[in-house]
């Protein structure tokens, strides 16, 4: 009878133990998206860069919330223009602003025909010169 008895107990406490086990995994797995949604921020604004001066060409599309800017091949933005520095500048995405700062070019970036010595915030419409370069910003929002 007490065999029968400790046999009971033994399931009930290995189905308990099998409960909190998978009641644990559950909870991390959530915390983990949690973070990873915040660590990893959704790219909700669209960022197009067209050439000022030669507007039907075709426009670079800024995919990533990070991203150089220069003459440099591996450049997610390659504009192959000996007034551009290999590394030029770089558009990132934070708290849903599009930002801008220059990479200690040799001539320098301007945003809106003024000179940037610190990561600027871009919007709509806004020029963006590198070299003897300039580019119009399309900012759109995704949602």
């Amino acid at each position: 009878m007490t065999a029968i008895i400790i046999l009971i107990v033994r399931v009930l406490l290995a189905v308990a133990l099998l409960f909190f086990l998978g009641l644990l995994f559950i909870t991390t797995w959530r915390q983990l998206k949690t973070q990873i949604k915040l660590l990893s921020p959704e790219l909700s604004t669209q960022l197009r860069l067209s050439y000022h001066e030669f507007p039907d060409q075709e426009a670079f599309i800024v995919q990533q919330t990070d991203v150089l800017l220069g003459r440099d091949p591996n450049c997610k933005i390659h504009i192959p223009d000996e007034t551009i520095s290999a590394q030029h500048a770089r558009l990132y995405l934070i708290d849903q602003n599009w930002w801008v700062q220059d990479l200690n070019s040799t001539n320098g970036t301007f945003l809106n025909d003024e000179r940037i010595d610190q990561p600027c915030i871009l919007t709509d419409n806004d020029v963006i010169q590198v070299g003897n370069v300039k580019l119009i910003i399309h900012a759109t929002n995704m949602h």
